[in-house]
Parts: structure tokens; sequence; C-alpha cells
């Protein structure tokens, strides 16, 4: 290949993409906008703890992929983890998913028999496809547990009721939520076969970032440019984009293209800009961001020993905490530890200009009112914004995705790359798996 790949952001799906790329000895270039390699899945350090962007985990599910990634990281080696995470309710722990055991055990006995009535009459009586999640939710689980434990969640998650959002955010995981093992193992199925994808997975000793960081290094550093906000995308509809415009001043000439930025934003990139029905979809589809709210304990050796705790009740406005220290041991002195809660938001929303004071102060209750941390304990804060978290599939986004999406496959040498760019719920392992093949399509064509 003669011409140049220009990579557009230098988050996990652009850094895969250069990745593979230099492993074909193709002439690379990424542009990324903030400082830093990694997006949304870096890891940051908070005076003596260390900290992920997010509750992020490695799947090995992509053999090839968890090889090259362990190649990548070298001492820095990928160890298996395995911590269990539980729902809090009503000042109770339900593990999760919920077993019988764990429902028995945290419900009155009158709700646990609404519980079984519900399961057992749902076995006997066949469904259309459902229109909607919570229709969904309800025919899996019953009213009772589906308004419990997924619901009044779901609503806080994604910001939009569950009537209004897509069956199809539940996927094969909703942020850890998978519904067939939850069913599975409500209705008694042995915990060992049902999968648990948020309980058992792999990462790096001294945090998750060090993925975007060794692929950073593999690419070569001087092929990454950071400081680089993308402003224009030139095409003069000759089916290709021409050139790409950064920090609105310079222009520079691309051949093949892959973009690793939300969908919605390379729509508005464009120049000329698209008809105005197609812009009137991109802004109807949006993205959810999130709030990280990170408390540092000195005199706590740990909080619990689950990967993550969820917040199920609609009265809490944060979705879930993870404690770093139960991924790896590195992250935390000896003797203290920190924890990660996680407040979905949209752009200009109060939470998402809540100011870091009111923040804390919001974190710091919540904590003591689940019985985490005592009142006059010590902490220290900080806090991180997380934009562009989730894709949020309301009914009939996928459709609009999709409309976008062949919008942008007149230009030829565009590829969109990952979740953002795709308006789809991928993985870390996923990513890397199609920027290979992404790059194996490249060289066969040239």
């Amino acid at each position: 290949m003669t011409d140049p790949i220009t990579v557009l952001g230098a988050g996990p799906a652009g850094l895969a993409a250069g990745f593979y790329a230099q492993r074909r000895d193709f002439d690379v270039r990424l542009y990324e906008a903030a400082d830093v390699v990694g997006g949304n899945a870096r890891t940051l350090q908070f005076g003596p703890f260390r900290y992920d962007t997010g509750a992020h985990r490695f799947h090995d599910k992509n053999p090839r992929v968890t090889a090259d990634v362990r190649a990548l990281l070298g001492d820095d080696d990928l160890h298996r983890v395995d911590a269990p995470s539980q729902i809090l309710w009503r000042g109770r722990r339900v593990g999760f998913p919920p077993a019988p055991g764990d429902l028995a055990r945290a419900l009155p006995l009158r709700l646990l028999a609404r519980v079984a009535f519900e399961q057992l009459s749902l076995r006997l009586r066949p469904h259309a496809p459902p229109q909607h999640f919570e229709q969904m939710a309800r025919r899996r689980y019953g009213p009772t547990l589906a308004r419990l434990f997924l619901l009044d969640y779901t609503e806080k998650l994604w910001g939009a009721p569950p009537s209004r959002l897509s069956p199809d955010v539940a996927g094969s995981r909703l942020d850890g939520l998978d519904l067939k093992t939850f069913v599975l193992e409500a209705l008694g199925a042995d915990r060992r076969t049902a999968r648990h994808l948020d309980g058992s997975f792999l990462y790096p000793t001294r945090g998750y970032g060090l993925i975007a960081e060794a692929t950073a290094d593999a690419i070569g550093r001087e092929r990454i440019r950071t400081g680089a906000r993308i402003t224009q995308l030139a095409h003069a509809n000759e089916g290709r984009i021409r050139r790409v415009e950064i920090n609105g001043a310079e222009r520079v000439p691309v051949g093949p293209l892959v973009s690793t930025l939300p969908l919605t934003r390379v729509l508005r990139l464009l120049e000329p800009a698209p008809p105005a029905a197609v812009q009137s979809a991109a802004q109807s589809v949006r993205f959810r961001h999130l709030r990280l709210a990170v408390l540092g304990l000195p005199e706590r050796a740990r909080v619990s020993p689950n990967a993550s705790l969820y917040f199920s009740q609609p009265d809490v406005p944060f979705t879930r905490l993870y404690e770093p220290k139960n991924r790896s041991a590195r992250m935390a002195p000896s003797g203290q530890t920190v924890v990660v809660m996680e407040l979905p938001c949209d752009p200009g929303s109060d939470p998402w200009r809540m100011d870091a004071g009111r923040l804390r102060r919001l974190a710091r209750r919540t904590l003591v009112d689940h019985d985490l941390i005592a009142d006059d304990e010590t902490t220290v804060f900080t806090s991180h914004p997380v934009p562009f978290a989730y894709p949020v599939l309301e009914c009939g986004t996928d459709r609009k995705a999709r409309r976008l999406r062949r919008y942008l496959d007149r230009f030829e040498n565009l590829h969109l790359l990952g979740r953002s760019a795709q308006f789809t719920y991928t993985h870390v392992h996923d990513l890397y798996a199609q920027a290979r093949r992404l790059m194996d399509e490249l060289a066969s064509s040239s």
C-alpha cells in the first residue's frame, strides 16, 4: 500500500487499527484530540492510588487477540481475576446475577412467593417478540423481579424509560447484566454453568490503561499526534474523503481513512454537509456520558471483595461502584484502597455540570448510607468525565444508525471502527479482532 493510513482517534479502537497496520508494515498516522492516548480506557494516577476510567475487563474470547495483548504487555501480563459482583438493595447484598438462594435470603416471604408464581406463569405462557426493553424484562423475569433489579437500574443507566429502549440494549450483556444468565440462575440453573461476564476476566497488573500504552509503544509514539482535534472532513461530493482539517487550521490529504470518532460527530464534520434528512437523523441519535467520583480511603484496606457493586434503587443516582484493588493489588498501597462510582448523565445536565464539592458530598453520603464507610472516615477525592461512554439504543435508533452508516458508505476510503463510530456495543477484544480484519482487507485490496 502506497498511501499512508490515517486513523482518527487514539482510543482502544484507533490504537488497535494502528497496531495491526504497523504489523503489516503500512505507513500509518494517528490523530488524537486529547493530550494522551487511551480514550475512555485509561488508567490514571491519583496520589498513591491508580484507577481506570471505567470498570474495564478484558475477556479471553479471542485466542489470537489475547495472545497479541499478552505479547504487548510483557511483564505487565494479564492475570485472571475471579471477583463476583453484587447488587446493593435495601441494605442487603444480592449476588449478581441473583441466584435463588440470594433471593431467598434478601426478599420477604410474600415477595418471594410472588416472584415464584410469576416465574411459573411466565414459563407456561407463550409471547410474541417484545417491542421494547420493559416488555422484554417483564416477560422474562416477571414484573416483580424486573422492577426490583432491572428496570430502575436500566433507566438510570440509559437516561430513558425502559419502554422507550430497544430490546437490543440487552444484547449478550447489559453492562455486566446478562439477561439469559439472570433467568437461568433465578430458575435454578447451576451457577457454574451460567456465563458470568462480570466476575471472571483478565486484567493487567498495573491497570487496564496499560493495554493502550503498550499498544501505542508498539505502533511508535512518533506516529501518534496528540492535541490534534479533527475539525473538518472535506469530500467535495466525489465519493472520497480528500482531506482532514486539524485544529481548525491545518489541512492534511488522506488516503485510506479509519474513523473511531462518534458516528454523529463524523456527520457534523463533513464538508459539504449531508442532506437535511441525514442531519436530522444524526441529531436524534445520542450517547450517554459518565461522571466518575473517585474516593481514596487511606484508613481502609478494602471496601468489599467484589469486582463491582450495583445500585439498583432509583433514589441512588450512581449505577455502580468498582474497587480497583480487587482487580490488582498494585492499584492501591497496602492497607489502603480506592473506589470509583459511576454517575450516568447527559451533556449539559445537572450531574454533568455538578461541581466537584457537591459530587464528593453525594458520593460520600451514598457510601455511608450503604454502610461501606464510616461517617467520620477520612477520604480524598477527585473526579473524571467520561464522554460518549455508551450509545443509547432507543426504539428505532438502530434503524437510524444503519441509515447514517449507509450514507457514509458512499465514501470508499472511509472505514468506521469502534463502539462510538459504529454505534454498537463492543468490547476491547472485539475491537482488536475487527481492526485486524480491516487491515487484512486493506492489504488484500491494495
